[in-house]
């Protein structure tokens, strides 16, 4: 067992940028593409004018979705994903925005150190899976399409330390729904980010960071 599994230890910028980007080429796919029941949404609206309503993932994330969305139909509810590959035009706008409103805050970081702390909240471009296209958000919903309380929503800040996967303070609930999307994407091979309970990727650097591998597969794509 990967030793993150059991230390759920939040994995930081050093321990991404310590692996080496992938160079594999596989395509991106969209994430209906093996499974047309998974239910496909974005919560955001900032890569409509790539893809538009598309949710594009690498190939075998979308075979491995598909895989995760049969585990979990199997137990009345299907698989909900919210946002897949990123063009890294979106990801540094969103980066540079959170570094300048943290250095504001805070004008005692500069350079490197301002660049890990912000990651804290926007991962730093040249080591984010969402450019990847490796890295999803995703949630459960039940048969009537309604998603299941998970204790936050998806990209809710508002208490950063509730969105954290082990967060304290959930109900019985709210802890088993939080296990249940762990346990069925690991299964999968995904990597979590305990950072944020709905974020899991496969095949960027998180992941060969998480899985303790010393590369990456896949490097960012300009799609």
């Amino acid at each position: 067992m990967p030793t993150n599994l059991q230390t759920r230890r939040i994995l930081g910028y050093d321990d991404l940028v310590a692996t080496a980007p992938g160079t594999g080429d596989e395509a991106l796919a969209d994430v209906l593409t093996y499974d047309a029941t998974i239910i496909s949404q974005y919560n955001k609206y900032d890569m409509l004018p790539f893809t538009g309503d598309s949710i594009l993932v690498r190939d075998t994330v979308a075979r491995k979705l598909a895989a995760v969305n049969a585990a979990l139909k199997a137990r009345g509810f299907r698989l909900k994903v919210v946002y897949g590959y990123r063009h890294v035009s979106v990801q540094q706008a969103y980066f540079g925005r959170r570094r300048q409103e943290i250095q504001q805050a805070m004008p005692q970081l500069t350079g490197k150190a301002l660049d890990k702390y912000t990651h804290n909240f926007v991962a730093v471009p040249e080591v984010a899976g969402h450019p990847v296209g490796g890295a999803v958000d995703v949630t459960i919903v039940d048969a009537a399409g309604r998603e299941l309380d998970m204790g936050t929503a998806i990209a809710d800040y508002t208490d950063p330390l509730a969105v954290q996967t082990f967060a304290g303070g959930l109900n019985t609930q709210q802890t088993a729904h939080r296990l249940l999307l762990h346990d069925v994407m690991v299964a999968e091979e995904f990597a979590p980010f305990y950072g944020e309970w709905w974020h899991f990727s496969y095949g960027d650097r998180e992941w060969a960071a998480f899985y303790n591998k010393k590369m990456a597969l896949y490097g960012a794509i300009d799609a």
